[in-house]
């Protein structure tokens, strides 16, 4: 069923160099999607295009920094000269630094909201000014069940992506009236180098072992239907399978 779930359709995926974003971009290509691959690193973010075009897709990699709105403008101007209208907008870049509270530098929480929280508002407002006058749309965000059961050792990526539900939930209502749409997913734990991050490989395979942990293709599908006219019905929702972990 989810061949050509997004044929035709334009996306621009941020932190697009990453495990889950080479995953999923591979998965919209694969429904018929043309994707824009945004990262800060522009070797990682070719590789995804590589996954991609291996694929039978269409991609190509844009240098974005999503701390930044004029590079978000780049993204999004390159994306629609190269392939047309914008229709989705996929955020993933993300950073989940494990410190205690007593221990965090102001910096370290500043990065994490700037990186994790202020990309998703950038970019939904880049996005979501480009598609008003269309009146078509989807902006989808990776949130986290942190988000709302938190996380030791996790305060300011909890922080981050509480706001990122928070924020998909209000910027929703701004958008009841139109064909404009915005929600956002937690995926789980999933195996990539952000999760294994401060863990020893003894603890990571425990935990892989235990079915605590994903795998980045897991939710693939799921991010493909949120991403296409499927998934109509759906505005200023949290989709997530990690509440209970």
């Amino acid at each position: 069923m989810q061949a050509k779930l997004l044929e035709g359709k334009v996306v621009a995926m941020t932190g697009g160099g990453g495990g889950l974003g080479r995953c999923y971009g591979v998965a919209m290509a694969r429904a018929g999607a043309a994707v824009a691959v945004a990262d800060i690193d522009t070797d990682a973010a070719q590789a995804t295009v590589d996954a991609i075009t291996a694929a039978g897709g269409r991609a190509f990699a844009v240098r974005t920094d999503v701390t930044r709105a004029a590079d978000f403008e780049h993204l999004l101007d390159q994306a629609e000269a190269r392939y047309g209208p914008l229709d989705v907008l996929l955020n993933i870049a993300g950073m989940f630094p494990r410190v205690a509270l007593v221990d965090m530098t102001e910096e370290t929480w500043d990065a994490v909201i700037a990186l994790n929280l202020r990309s998703v508002y950038l970019g939904a407002r880049a996005a979501i000014r480009r598609m008003l006058p269309r009146d078509r749309g989807i902006v989808l965000s990776t949130a986290s069940g942190t988000g709302i059961r938190g996380q030791p050792k996790g305060s300011a990526y909890s922080a981050s992506k509480a706001g990122i539900i928070g924020f998909t939930r209000a910027v929703s209502l701004e958008l009841k009236d139109t064909n404009v749409r915005i929600n956002c997913f937690g995926p789980g734990a999933t195996d990539t180098p952000l999760w294994r991050v401060g863990k020893s490989e003894e603890d990571a395979k425990r935990l892989l072992a235990a079915g605590y942990v994903y795998q980045p293709d897991d939710f693939s599908s799921v991010v493909v239907f949120l991403a296409s006219d499927l998934s109509w019905p759906l505005n200023g929702e949290f989709i997530s399978r990690d509440l209970h972990r």
